[in-house]
């Protein structure tokens, strides 16, 4: 089945790839460094207490949460705009969760002193901040009723409904390309899944029909589909 846009979709669950506007932060982008990180870099580890507020200004950065015996799960994907490591400024508490980059990524790091005077002197960037915090918040009770009571098969359609929310271009077939490349593990952390349970689920949709991979891009042919499973959960 084709589709008409890659826009069309609409969840209960909230998406954990998050893309925010730069909008009431110019103030603290003009007075912080720029740095460049490769892909699969840490920027920091959980329990650590950097000296900065992290904002992207390009690429992905993931939020990593890691068990006692090593395992992990992805809490979310901060895309371009997307604040991280600010909790840990504001409690003065270890960051709970590792940021590592997806892919090569430029950060501004904000220090923790000019970030508090900011939200001290700028009403509109302490409400953009808050906005922000509840998002999240919203996000992590979303995520944890998608884990709870939702099977494997649920959570990587949500995913890929989610994707091409944010990344989804309609191709000339009418179907939806998600424009960005990811593989079967980082999804597999992401919905808290094992790596050859994400591959499987992956076969079975192609085999349905519904989607497929074109220069290692993946293609939703039938996105209405993808919709009515989750409608059915």
């Amino acid at each position: 089945m084709k589709m008409d846009t890659c826009k069309d979709y609409a969840s209960s669950q909230m998406s954990p790839w998050l893309i925010m506007d730069f909008k009431n932060w110019k103030n603290l982008i003009e007075v912080s460094e720029v740095k460049t990180y490769q892909r699969r870099t840490v920027v920091y580890q959980q329990s650590d207490q950097p000296a900065y507020v992290y904002l992207v200004k390009s690429g992905r950065v993931v939020l990593e949460s890691y068990s006692m015996n090593g395992k992990k799960r992805s809490i979310y994907i901060a895309d371009k705009g997307t604040c991280f490591g600010e909790l840990s400024c504001l409690d003065q508490l270890p960051n709970y969760c590792t940021a590592i980059t997806n892919v090569k990524t430029e950060l501004y790091l904000i220090s923790k002193s000019r970030f508090i005077q900011e939200i001290h002197q700028n009403h509109e960037f302490c409400m953009t901040l808050l906005k922000t915090m509840s998002f999240k918040t919203r996000l992590i009770t979303s995520l944890l009723e998608l884990m709870s009571f939702n099977d494997s098969n649920s959570r990587i359609c949500h995913s890929l409904l989610s994707l091409s929310q944010l990344y989804g271009i309609t191709t000339e077939q009418g179907y939806c390309k998600i424009n960005i490349k990811f593989t079967h593990q980082e999804m597999a952390h992401q919905a808290g899944l094992s790596r050859v349970s994400v591959s499987n689920i992956f076969l079975d949709l192609t085999n349905q029909g519904l989607i497929t991979k074109e220069k290692g891009y993946l293609i939703i042919k039938d996105i209405h589909a993808l919709q009515e499973y989750l409608n059915k959960e």
